[in-house]
């Protein structure tokens, strides 16, 4: 259970970050909403699907953070 404890927490700092730049224009409220129905679907999907599809959403923002 501390793993899931752990995911969670850091799927609220990755939510936290999108808002950030959300808040600052580095991404529009439809990215942002598309991340956030991404990490509800963390568990559907493998590493790199996910991060496809991360980057896909985010227009390559994601590759700032990985």
């Amino acid at each position: 259970m501390a793993l899931d404890r752990e995911l969670d927490k850091t799927k609220v700092m990755f939510i936290d970050t999108c808002r950030r730049l959300l808040e600052l224009g580095e991404l529009s409220e439809e990215e942002y909403l598309g991340i956030c129905d991404l990490l509800d679907r963390l568990d559907e999907l493998d590493k790199e699907s996910f991060e496809q599809e991360l980057r896909r959403i985010s227009r390559g923002l994601s590759d700032l953070i990985s």
